[in-house]
């Protein structure tokens, strides 16, 4: 296909349309992931995708997106990335589920997942998150989104978190899944262990409701003795999974636990809330 050409496609068997075909169910099963592949769905999702050299296998749109996407593709990394046009009912015929945003995408993972717990955002980067066995799409979702508006270097995800890049998960980090590194970790624990060991200074927090852990805002007011304030050190922030919080093996490696002050009646907030009250007070304690 030539840059900037669409073509329109009637027939749900068409192969060009292969990628798509059974899209709901292959995600479900984790064949999607198997294949080494993506899903992306909205535009916006979709722009972020077309950013990223070598990502976008190809575009798949209603026919009422379809001048806007072909303006997106043509002004992107990627230019002259395939784009399929098919009516709605050929789309829902198509991937067994009603495209009601009218864009899909798919991806190459390796594009975005190239990275481990030793890569440099690990190694070099200020404030990092770990999620220890988070396996709610909506929480990993949202985490990543409020890694990037806080300004996040890196995420390492224990091996039963859930997949960033799952097509629900992908739609809520509002295409942050594709532009803040990560890393899976086998055994986060030792990860997180040798990641301090490689960088003394390393301060790994982890996130707990209970009312043995400091206040984020004391871990936040970091001063000398003079009264002056220091440069915070590089922080770890550990998310746990929504009951069972952080396990014994990551908050045994970790300098503290710290908790968000919050109303007596209330036992605690969603994971992904949490999360991002703790990044937006970590990230201005090191921007101020």
């Amino acid at each position: 296909m030539t840059s900037g050409t669409a073509e329109h496609i009637a027939d749900p068997s068409d192969p060009r349309l292969d990628d798509y075909r059974f899209l709901r169910d292959r995600d479900l099963t984790g064949a999607r992931r198997a294949e080494g592949l993506l899903v992306g769905e909205t535009l916006p999702i979709i722009d972020i995708m077309l950013r990223v050299p070598g990502l976008t296998r190809s575009v798949l749109t209603s026919p009422r997106l379809a001048a806007r996407t072909a303006a997106t593709i043509a002004a992107s990394a990627n230019p002259s990335t395939p784009h399929f046009i098919a009516e709605e009912s050929t789309l829902a015929s198509l991937t067994g589920f009603h495209v009601h945003r009218g864009a899909l995408a798919i991806g190459v993972r390796s594009a975005v997942e190239r990275h481990h717990p030793q890569s440099d955002p690990f190694r070099m980067g200020t404030l990092l998150v770990a999620l220890d066995e988070v396996s709610n799409m909506d929480n990993v979702g949202s985490i990543f989104r409020s890694c990037a508006a806080f300004g996040v270097d890196g995420v390492l995800l224990s091996r039963h978190s859930h997949d960033p890049l799952y097509r629900k998960a992908l739609r809520v980090s509002m295409g942050h899944a594709l532009t803040v590194p990560f890393a899976w970790c086998d055994d986060l624990a030792a990860s997180l262990r040798d990641l301090r060991a490689a960088r003394p200074a390393l301060r790994i927090l982890a996130a707990d409701a209970g009312a043995h852990a400091i206040s984020i805002d004391d871990a936040c007011a970091q001063r000398s003795h003079e009264g002056r304030k220091c440069d915070p050190p590089p922080t770890v922030l550990v998310i746990g999974a929504e009951f069972a919080g952080v396990s014994a093996a990551v908050r045994g490696v970790a300098c503290a636990s710290v908790r968000i002050p919050i109303a007596s009646s209330v036992d605690s907030l969603n994971a992904g809330v949490a999360a991002g009250i703790c990044l937006h007070r970590l990230s201005r304690n090191a921007s101020n």
